[in-house]
């Protein structure tokens, strides 16, 4: 009870909020599998045997691939990245098409930035598939930084202080929220905050090994908390 009483007054005095995008404030649509997956098939393409390719997500798996084929080739590094990356942005393309906004996310979003808070999305999603999400979805934000637009992408925690330098918010006065656990690593990183969001029939136990100063069930729940600076 007294942690609980702790966070939640830590929570009155946030400033800004940094939220994850799919999973967090939209219905995941992305088939991370198949994204995996098509990677693995152009490092292959590229000459990579299967037991040297790692079994990472997507963006880290490029990134390391990439730099074994720079060893020998630097064209054929480049090659590949080029065409991994586009691989991707077709799959999240495609997949932007179907993303709803959660429930009350919109409705939140707005009424954090009327207590004076300021807002800030930051995705691992490229810019091409998060536009056709927010064309379909309007979702009010300060700052918008998808992987497109910084050199480093969660749980690299320079993500995020990359929004909160264009914010002009404080660490210590942030909260980050999303569903996965990257996102409550990075958040840790710079002395944010972290908020869990749960996604609909995911329980508690996502956060096993990353727990989060709070797990909310709905994102929206997060009025709940957050005072505002009037």
């Amino acid at each position: 009870m007294g942690a609980e009483v702790h966070i939640s007054k830590a929570l009155a005095a946030v400033e800004t909020v940094l939220f994850d995008l799919d999973g967090t404030l939209v219905e995941p649509t992305i088939d991370f599998e198949a994204m995996n997956r098509a990677v693995r098939r152009l490092a292959q393409a590229f000459g990579l045997a299967e037991e040297q390719i790692p079994r990472l997500p997507a963006l880290e798996t490029i990134a390391l691939v990439r730099r074994h084929l720079a060893e020998a080739e630097a064209d054929s590094a480049a090659a590949f990245e080029a065409a991994a990356q586009q691989a991707l942005v077709e799959i999240e393309v495609e997949a932007s098409r179907r993303a709803r906004a959660y429930e009350g996310a919109a409705e939140m979003l707005r009424a954090l930035a009327g207590r004076g808070l300021r807002v800030g999305i930051v995705t691992r999603n490229c810019r091409l598939a998060v536009e056709e999400i927010l064309q379909r979805n309007p979702l009010y934000y300060d700052v918008l930084l998808t992987r497109d637009d910084v050199p480093h992408v969660k749980p690299d925690p320079r993500h995020l202080l990359s929004a909160l330098e264009r914010l002009n918010g404080r660490p210590d006065h942030t909260a980050m929220c999303g569903d996965h656990p990257m996102d409550i690593r990075a958040g840790r990183a710079i002395g944010a905050l972290t908020v869990g969001v749960l996604r609909p029939g995911v329980g508690a136990e996502v956060f096993a090994e990353d727990p989060p100063d709070l797990i909310l069930a709905r994102v929206a729940d997060l009025l709940g908390y957050v005072q505002g600076r009037g």
